[in-house]
Order: C-alpha cells, then sequence, then structure tokens
C-alpha cells in the first residue's frame, strides 16, 4: 500500500502550490476536503487556516473544499447583507478564501434555507437566495452546504416537508449558478431528497436520515451506510448520495473501522469530507491513492450489492475502462471468509490496501476481520500473477456465528487454519502453515502442516491442538497464523477467548466469571443490590422484604452472559424489582440459551413479590440472563436475579 509519509507530506508543503481547477472540473467526482463540524461554534478564521494548512499534503489526492459548517455568520444582518461574526472571522469571508486558494483549495460556507440558521444564530437565506448567493460568489466562495432549519412552514399552507424542500432548494441552485458546489444537507428523511435532488441540480444529497451529525461510531456507521446503500439507484455523475462526514482521526473507532468506513464511502462514491483535524486523520486510512481513485473514478458510479447474508456483504463498482472495484466487508464481530463469482475469463485482483497482487479464474475469496472491508480492483487480463489464495485462520462454524472459539485455561482446544488455492490458475507448491501464539501458551499440529501442491480449488486443512496456560486471565487473545509457498506468504489471525465453564454441579452465578455484563447504569454487582452508578455501592438483595445472600444486581436493560461448554443443564433465580427504589420500576427477567429465549418471567413491578425462573441450557454454549425494561422507560428498574445458580455435569 501507498501512503503518503511524513517525508511526503513535508516534500508536498514545500512544493508550488497544486494551480485551481474550474468549478465544474472540481466537482467532477464527489467532493473531498475537511469540515469545520467537530469545532462548533468555537470554530474561528485562524482554526479554519490551521484546517487549510494541515490539508494541504492532500490536496495531491483531491482534497480541495474547506468548509465553514455553521457558526460562521453574525447575528443580524448588515444592509440587508449577510455579515461574518466579527469576533470569529475579523479578516472577513474574502480574505479566507484567498487564504485558501492560495492554498490551491476552496472555500465552502453552510448557510439554512430557512429563516435562521442551524447554529450561532445568524440568519437563513430564506427570501434572500438570490441577493445571499451573489454575495457568496463575490467573496470567492466555492461550495455551499444548504441546511434544513428552521422553515417557516406556515408559509406554505397545504404542502408537506417534501414539497416545500422541493420549493426552496431549487431558489438557491439556481442562483448559485453551475460553478458552485451545492451540498443539499436535507438530512430530515422526510424530504425524501434522493428522489429529486438530481433534478434540482444538487451536487449532493443527504441519504442519513438521522437529525444529527453522525456518531464516531461503529454500529451507527454501519447503520447509516445501509441506509445510503437504499439510495444507490438515485446516485449518479454530478449527483451523489451523501451519508455524512469521514470519521478517521476522531477516536470513537479502530483503524480497521475506519478504514471499512472509508472504504464503503469509497464504493459509495460519496463525498470523502474529513470530520477529524487533518493532521489526525490517519494517512494509512484516508490517503490511499488507489482507494481515492475508485471514489473518484470518471464513471461516478454509486456501487450496489452482489449478495449480502446480514453480515457479510459483497459490493461491486464498475470503473472507467472496464475494471470494477470489489469490496468484501465483514459486519460481524468475527473474521470470516467472503466469497463472490467474479465470470468467466481470467482476472487480475489487487487488494488495494495491501497492494497485493494475485490472478483468479473466476473465484474472489477471502478472510476478512470483523468490521473490516477488503477492496479490490479486478482487471480482464492474462498477466502472469501468482493464483489467489484464501487463507483462513479459525473459520466460522456457521453461517452468522459471530462469537470468538473459546479455549478454556490449561485444556487443548482445537483450532483450524485453511489454505485454498482459490484462484487456480497454476498450482501452488510447497505450502506450508505456521502458528505463533502468546508467550506461555502452546500450539501443537495435529495433522500435517505442509502440502506438495495445491491445485485449483483444493485445500490444506491444518488442526490444531492450541493450549492456553492455567493461568490464563480470561479476555481475548490473538492466535497469528502464516502461510508460505513460492517465496510469498500471508498471515491470518485468529481472535479466540479464554473463559471457564461452570463445574460440575449446582454454583451460584454471583461465584461464576462472566464472559460479558452490560447494565445501564453503573456497573453489575455480584451479592448486592446495583445500587447507585459507582460499582460496590449495592445494599443486600430485597425482594418484597425478602433479603438473599446471593445473587446479581442489574438496572435494566442489561444483560449478563456465561461460557457453558455444553456441559450444563439448569439455570434458576428469583426475579424481582428490588426494595431499594419502592415500588416504582418494571422488568422483564429473560434467560436466552444460545440464540434463542428459553424462558422469561413475565413483567414484574416493583409492588409485585419475586418470581421463580427456572430455564433448560441443555447442550448451550452461552448463557444470557437478560433484563428488558418492562416496556416503559428505564426509570427505577433496579432488576434483581435473586439466588441465581446453575447446575452443571
Amino acid at each position: 500500500m501507498r501512503i503518503l509519509t511524513a517525508a511526503a507530506a513535508a516534500a508536498l508543503l514545500a512544493a508550488p502550490f497544486v494551480p485551481l481547477a474550474g468549478a465544474a472540473e472540481a466537482a467532477a467526482g464527489p467532493p473531498m476536503g475537511w469540515s469545520s463540524r467537530s469545532l462548533g461554534c468555537s470554530v474561528s478564521e485562524s482554526s479554519v487556516r490551521k484546517a487549510a494548512d494541515a490539508l494541504v499534503p492532500l490536496v495531491p489526492l483531491g482534497y480541495r473544499y474547506v468548509i465553514v459548517d455553521d457558526c460562521w455568520l453574525a447575528t443580524q444582518r448588515s444592509g440587508g447583507a449577510l455579515a461574518p461574526d466579527a469576533t470569529r472571522f475579523p479578516g472577513g469571508v474574502n480574505a479566507l478564501a484567498d487564504y485558501v486558494h492560495g492554498k490551491g483549495m476552496k472555500l465552502g460556507l453552510s448557510l439554512s434555507a430557512g429563516t435562521k440558521a442551524c447554529s450561532g444564530g445568524g440568519p437563513g437565506s430564506y427570501k434572500s437566495e438570490a441577493a445571499d448567493a451573489e454575495q457568496l460568489k463575490g467573496w470567492g466562495v466555492d461550495y455551499v452546504k444548504y441546511d434544513w432549519c428552521n422553515i417557516p412552514a406556515a408559509d406554505f399552507p397545504g404542502q408537506n416537508v417534501q414539497q416545500i424542500a422541493q420549493a426552496l432548494y431549487p431558489r438557491m441552485r439556481q442562483a448559485l449558478g453551475p460553478d458552485v458546489v451545492f451540498a443539499m444537507n436535507n438530512e430530515d428523511g422526510s424530504t425524501v431528497p434522493w428522489l429529486w435532488g438530481k433534478g434540482a441540480g444538487a451536487t449532493t444529497w443527504r441519504t442519513n436520515v438521522y437529525n444529527r451529525p453522525i456518531p464516531d461510531t461503529y454500529a451507527t456507521m454501519v447503520d447509516i451506510w445501509e441506509t445510503n446503500q437504499l439510495r444507490a439507484e438515485y446516485a449518479g455523475p454530478g449527483s451523489w448520495a451523501d451519508p455524512d462526514l469521514i470519521q478517521a482521526g476522531r477516536g470513537g473507532m479502530t483503524e480497521t473501522e475506519y478504514r471499512a468506513q472509508f472504504t464503503l464511502w469509497a464504493v459509495g462514491a460519496a463525498p470523502l469530507i474529513l470530520q477529524a483535524d487533518p493532521a489526525a486523520a490517519p494517512p494509512s486510512v484516508v490517503a490511499n491513492p488507489k482507494v481515492v481513485a475508485v471514489n473518484q473514478d470518471p464513471l461516478g458510479v454509486h456501487g450496489t450489492f452482489v449478495k449480502s447474508d446480514g453480515w457479510y456483504h459483497v459490493l461491486s463498482k464498475p470503473l472507467a475502462g472496464g475494471d470494477r472495484a470489489v469490496a468484501l466487508f465483514n459486519e460481524s464481530d468475527r473474521a470470516a471468509t467472503v466469497s463472490t463469482s467474479l465470470g468467466g475469463s481470467r482476472y487480475r485482483v489487487e487488494e488495494l490496501w495491501s497492494g497485493a497482487v494475485a490472478s483468479s479464474k473466476g473465484d474472489l475469496s477471502a478472510q476478512v476481520p470483523a468490521h473490516a472491508a477488503l477492496l479490490y480492483r479486478v482487471s480482464e487480463s492474462r498477466e502472469q500473477a501468482p493464483p489467489l489464495v484464501t487463507f483462513e485462520a479459525d473459520p466460522p462454524r456457521f453461517l452468522g456465528d459471530d462469537r470468538p472459539s473459546v479455549l478454556e485455561p490449561g485444556k487443548p482446544g482445537e483450532i483450524i487454519t485453511r489454505v485454498t488455492n482459490t484462484g487456480a490458475t497454476a498450482g501452488l507448491r510447497d505450502v506450508e502453515v505456521a502458528a505463533r501464539v502468546p508467550d506461555g501458551w502452546q500450539a501443537a499440529a495435529r495433522t500435517p502442516t505442509r502440502a506438495r501442491r495445491l491445485d485449483g480449488g483444493e485445500t490444506l486443512t491444518v488442526k490444531w491442538a492450541v493450549t492456553p496456560p492455567a493461568g490464563a486471565t480470561p479476555g481475548n487473545y490473538e492466535l497469528t497464523f502464516t502461510q508460505g509457498t513460492q517465496g510469498t506468504g500471508q498471515t491470518a489471525v485468529a481472535v479466540v477467548t479464554v473463559a471457564t465453564a461452570p463445574g460440575p454441579g449446582r454454583t451460584s452465578l454471583s461465584d461464576v466469571a462472566w464472559t460479558s455484563a452490560k447494565n445501564y447504569f453503573g456497573p453489575v454487582e455480584k451479592d448486592t443490590s446495583n445500587g447507585d452508578k459507582a460499582a460496590g455501592d449495592g445494599r443486600p438483595i430485597t425482594i418484597e422484604g425478602v433479603t438473599y445472600a446471593k445473587g446479581l444486581g442489574a438496572h435494566a436493560p442489561a444483560e449478563i452472559e456465561y461460557y457453558l461448554a455444553g456441559r450444563c443443564s439448569t439455570v434458576e433465580f428469583q426475579a424481582g424489582i428490588d426494595d431499594e427504589v419502592g415500588a416504582a420500576g418494571s422488568a422483564d427477567f429473560e434467560v436466552w440459551a444460545d440464540g434463542g429465549r428459553v424462558a422469561h418471567s413475565g413483567v414484574l413491578t416493583g409492588s409485585m413479590p419475586a418470581r421463580k425462573v427456572t430455564a433448560s441450557v441443555e447442550g448451550a454454549r452461552y448463557v444470557r440472563l437478560v433484563a428488558t425494561n418492562g416496556g416503559d422507560n428505564a426509570t427505577s428498574d433496579h432488576a434483581d436475579f435473586a439466588d441465581a445458580a446453575i447446575t452443571c455435569n
């Protein structure tokens, strides 16, 4: 993978500025740049200039737009004209535009289609569209993010939100003219901008239907991406679906997850607008020129699903010149093999993040880490490249299995690796697999680790006995496997969990280490009530005057999971709302064995006595004790699993 190193960035800083392209040329692909949204109303002229300076090394890749998102306006117009906030932007917008242009970039500002700006108290552009557009163009503004705030719906009697938006947005688009990028930020889903944004001349239109900025979390990013994919048919060259900003560098996700977002946005021909300080955005994510080229491909096509089965997705995006980009995305919490067919020809396949090049007669398959996406550029080619190899470490046992394999301290457990000649363009010779485990662990091959030859479609499967130390701390660990063949090699990582199943007989669950615990308010407590927010602040578990010495104190919604190894038979507890919240509170107490609910209490309130819950967990690998909030809210829902115990063989 080629990325911008620190030395390369310094060289770019010293190089002459990149000449400005015309607006039409600059908008030939989805806009790229930086937004001040994270700064909120702390944004200032100096912070924008600083961000522009930090963005300079990324200009050659296409990052050209420096966008001031709200809080730049004075609270009142000056003589009917827009005015920048004199404290935040003392030099004015024209000087700021000159500064940004001098760096080889373009300036963007936000406006509102309503009577007031979304933030900062400035005026909106309602009924002033033509004048405001001329003023911004006179300042040298190249990009307008047009927000949907403070809309005077009373001025449009009998019209719904979509009809109002269709009346207001074209006014500004026409006033700005074709040389200004028009980002239609009507993120309220009721305006359905994907149905009419292209016809209204929008360069981009929002799709995430969240009336707030995108949070820097993996789960929300995936939700927004899935919503964006539903709009793919409406996007195209010059009018792109906008699922919101690139989060890389903000700190809420892992680099793997940030790379997944960047991949999905690239395949979706989405704007690549950074939200983090450009200096903090990792080059390993945002500065891969081959991935950016997929996003900026001249065809401008929004990639679509080839297949999707819940957690595992294959997307394809046609590229200019006959190539295509193919993304393999593993949404789940465990590494999994994702596969697709490329067709009946011979192909060159390059994984753009790693730079690995291989060939295939039609199959594309790879083990994709949890929360990760791989991106391939696929070309019909007779190029002599090694055949595509699929290397799997600890593959899931069944479709949708997203739990790591569990190993018990001091006991050997089986981990499988597989090497497959997927490409089938030549035989693989002298294939060998090796294991690398944490200090103190043992890994011994139970089957041969070497194959002299693997023809197309053939697989070398190795079974390993892996043993954690007897004193291994519960938690997740990485096992690394390598395979080498014909001078090349690959690495595959298996994430495994070390956990101990309960011993034989009846055991109090408060004496067993759980594998995970989630609680609405503070931590789950052992042998006391939930208490307050701090750990260890619970009181004796008491339900309708009856006190219990053992049990689990939670606050619904709560979920407590244990590893059983298929060796247990029964879970039982007294369910009830703790007396510490009086007659308030309500919860339904459930038991889940692996993927199915096997018992529940029904809704119990703070004025009801404890109810005995008994559940069969025969053969289950995991059991979860779940407390829901009773269907109302989470107030006072101090849920006790009193005398919680498990019986095992």
